[in-house]
């Protein structure tokens, strides 16, 4: 099975490492959108029907720019539209730490996804990430998910601190997937409980066209 898995904003490939083991008997190609330098080396290649999996921003970025047709798309505490569901101020915050302060920014966003201690020492690239900033304050994919096509599971965590509960299941819990909540994951879930994630991407796996 080819699987594509494309990191959210403020991160980088590095975000997959717990979870890639559950994985070693696939064809692993991963996305590295730009945003701190360091992490695993991005694939150059991105292929149809593959099964695509991303976190956060990343799965907006899927439905944007993914493989079609895709085999299936797996949400880990994503969303198609966040600025839909987030007060502009929110963004707007942001978008002004980045500019004032760039490190502190990131560090409080990555306090806030509870994974300080896995980001020691990341270094980030501004632009990149006041790039990405504009992405998620301006790409709407709701219209790119409607017609993907393809089979959708979301994983969530009631804990999202980033991707609140109402937020998630505005977007997933309408027909558009098959929503699946973990009580304790935060916005992490990958790093957080792998195991989990896999079981779940494993069975969903299973059930597709061949």
């Amino acid at each position: 099975m080819k699987i594509v898995l494309v990191h959210g904003w403020g991160c980088n490939a590095a975000v997959w490492d717990k979870l890639l083991p559950y994985f070693d008997d696939c064809e692993i190609h991963l996305v590295d959108l730009g945003f701190v330098r360091g992490g695993p080396k991005g694939s150059n290649e991105i292929p149809a029907d593959s099964l695509c999996i991303g976190h956060s921003f990343g799965v907006t970025w899927l439905l944007k720019h993914g493989p079609r047709p895709m085999r299936g798309l797996v949400s880990i505490a994503g969303f198609d539209c966040l600025h839909k569901y987030v007060p502009h101020e929110v963004l707007a915050e942001m978008r002004e730490g980045m500019r004032r302060d760039a490190q502190a920014q990131m560090e409080s966003f990555w306090e806030s996804c509870g994974v300080a201690d896995e980001t020691s020492g990341w270094d980030i690239d501004a632009g990149g990430l006041r790039g990405g900033l504009d992405w998620i304050a301006t790409w709407d994919t709701s219209d790119q998910l409607r017609t993907l096509g393809s089979p959708v599971l979301a994983l969530a965590s009631e804990n999202d601190r980033i991707v609140r509960k109402e937020a998630t299941e505005a977007i997933w819990n309408n027909g558009t997937a098959e929503l699946r909540w973990h009580p304790t994951g935060g916005h992490m879930l990958q790093l957080n409980d792998p195991e989990w994630c896999a079981g779940q991407i494993r069975t969903f796996a299973d059930g597709l066209e061949p």
